[in-house]
């Protein structure tokens, strides 16, 4: 026995190994992570921008949807517009939406800053508004249709989500808007 410690656990402390990784397999490990890294993160700021993009327009659909339904379900005009403030229409367009009718806001859309927003002629000639009717027709000022663009500047190939209004559908559909995420046409 040596001190309070039996015999046989002093030459059994002596041959053990401490446990752990040694710092070549760390070096290695981190090298392998970093490349991979390296390989993985331009796929996923893609990734997040498409999703950003997608999202939006899928909020700007449903506050569309929102308008029509409120239309033909109460009886009244209800308008899709750009708001600045959250509780009127503007006439600049921007990532904040509202739908009004004449009881007032019946719901906020917002689409995420890192997208632009454009709209089509008609769009902008009638005074930045979707309106539908109480029977759920559409009215873009004199026109019966309209569309509004997201796009992700970032994104290349189909980077623009175009949501058209026309006569009592909703539509999207996928475009290449270039990097200077071209106004979308009317249909």
């Amino acid at each position: 026995m040596v001190g309070n410690i039996p015999a046989g656990s002093v030459r059994a402390l002596g041959k053990r190994y401490g446990k752990g990784f040694t710092l070549v397999e760390l070096m290695v490990t981190v090298a392998v992570a970093g490349i991979i890294a390296a390989i993985a993160a331009p796929s996923f700021s893609k990734m997040i921008s498409h999703n950003r993009l997608v999202s939006s327009g899928n909020e700007m659909i449903a506050g569309l949807q929102v308008a029509r339904t409120e239309a033909i379900t109460r009886r009244v005009t209800t308008t899709f517009c750009p708001s600045n403030d959250g509780a009127s229409c503007s006439g600049a367009v921007g990532n904040q939406w509202i739908v009004l009718s004449t009881t007032g806001v019946l719901r906020s859309v917002a689409a995420n800053p890192k997208v632009s927003l454009k709209t089509s002629a008609n769009v902008a000639s009638g005074n930045t508004r979707i309106t539908f009717t109480p029977s759920g027709f559409v009215q873009v000022g004199a026109k019966s249709s309209g569309t509004i663009s997201l796009c992700a500047a970032d994104l290349s190939g189909q980077n623009a989500v175009d949501i058209s209004a026309a006569v009592v559908r909703i539509t999207s559909a996928k475009r290449e808007a270039g990097a200077n995420c071209s106004a979308p046409g009317d249909i």
